[in-house]
C-alpha cells in the first residue's frame, strides 16, 4: 500500500487506499476479500481500492506528441481510476451531457448483471 486518505462527504466517510501499478492483477483477485475486511477494521467507512497512477505532462512539441504512451494521458488514466472504483462490474456505456454554461457531465452505464457484485 503506497497511501491512504480519507474522503467526507454528508453522508458517508470513505477511505481511499492506493497501492503500486505493478500490482493491480494481484489486487483484484483478492479485492473483496481485502475490501470487506477493511471496512470491518474501520467500521462506518466505504473503503476504495485505487492503483496509483501517473499523469505525463502534454509536451509543447509536436513530434514529442507523437511518443507520448497513451496509458499516461490523463484521459487515459481518468478512465483506469473509474475502472478501479468499479472493478467487479464493467462499463457497458457512457453518455456525456454538455450543459448551457459549458461544462460537462458523464453518464457511465454498468452492466446489469453485475448488480448484484457491486
Amino acid at each position: 500500500i503506497n497511501t491512504a486518505k480519507e474522503v467526507e462527504t454528508p453522508k458517508k466517510k470513505g477511505l481511499v487506499v492506493f497501492y503500486p501499478l505493478r500490482y493491480v492483477m494481484l489486487v483484484r483477485k483478492i479485492q473483496k476479500v481485502l475490501t470487506s475486511e477493511l471496512e470491518k477494521r474501520f467500521s462506518g467507512r466505504v473503503v476504495l481500492l485505487v492503483a496509483q497512477r501517473k499523469v505525463t505532462k502534454r509536451p509543447t512539441n509536436v513530434y514529442a506528441l507523437q511518443e507520448v504512451q497513451r496509458s499516461t494521458t490523463r484521459t487515459a488514466v481518468n478512465d483506469n481510476i473509474l475502472a478501479d472504483l468499479i472493478y467487479p462490474a464493467d462499463v457497458v456505456a457512457r453518455r456525456w451531457r454538455h450543459r448551457v454554461d459549458g461544462s460537462k457531465v458523464q453518464k457511465i452505464y454498468l452492466d446489469v448483471r453485475d448488480k448484484k457484485k457491486t
